[in-house]
């Protein structure tokens, strides 16, 4: 009997290891489900549109959260003070704009990610190889690089919100995340 509690324990954490999967995937999946549940009274290009939507806010979540771990990275691991300063700054806004977005969502029933996405760990752990100017030259790198994807993203976001609240959320993140990228882009210039 003891033997076979813990088998069936054993294969119950090992199923769970192995389907864990990537978090920002999980709740696209879980704001599917929702929406494709909804009665039969909303219309199939409803559902489409508001997956396209959750989908978006899915992925604007969890660039937000890589950038914040790289940048708290940054501020503990650059050389340069500028960038530091500036890892500070996107720290502050992000933090912000996760609460926001983490209040819209609740309101609308979304989920979100819990934590960062399989390339969002991918881009930290590259991060951490690096040391001095590398270090600098590479987060603000890959901050130009995400700032500009979730900059398009937000702006379909802001296209195709389905209301007010949507669509004001994505016009400052788009503000945010055009800001945050041109900066990145200056400062690798500076030190490049």
């Amino acid at each position: 009997m003891k033997k076979t509690i813990i088998y069936v324990a054993l294969a119950g954490l090992l199923t769970s290891y192995g389907c864990s999967s990537d978090t920002k995937t999980a709740a696209e999946k879980a704001n599917e489900k929702k929406i494709d549940s909804q009665s039969g009274a909303i219309s199939d290009d409803a559902k489409a549109d508001a997956k396209e939507v959750a989908k978006a806010m899915v992925e604007l979540t969890s660039m937000g959260m890589t950038e914040l771990e790289m940048s708290r990275l940054a501020v503990q691991n650059a050389a340069n003070p500028q960038v530091k300063g500036y890892a500070l700054q996107v720290m502050t806004k992000h933090q912000q704009d996760e609460r926001e977005l983490r209040n819209l969502a609740s309101q609308l029933t979304l989920t979100l990610p819990a934590g960062l996405s399989d390339d969002g760990k991918d881009r930290l752990e590259d991060l951490k190889k690096q040391t001095g100017t590398a270090f600098d030259l590479e987060y603000l790198k890959e901050m130009a690089d995400v700032n500009d994807q979730a900059a398009d993203i937000a702006e379909d976001l802001e296209d195709n919100a389905p209301n007010d609240a949507v669509k004001k959320l994505a016009e400052k993140l788009l503000a945010d995340d055009r800001s945050h990228r041109d900066q990145a882009k200056q400062l690798r210039n500076v030190l490049d």
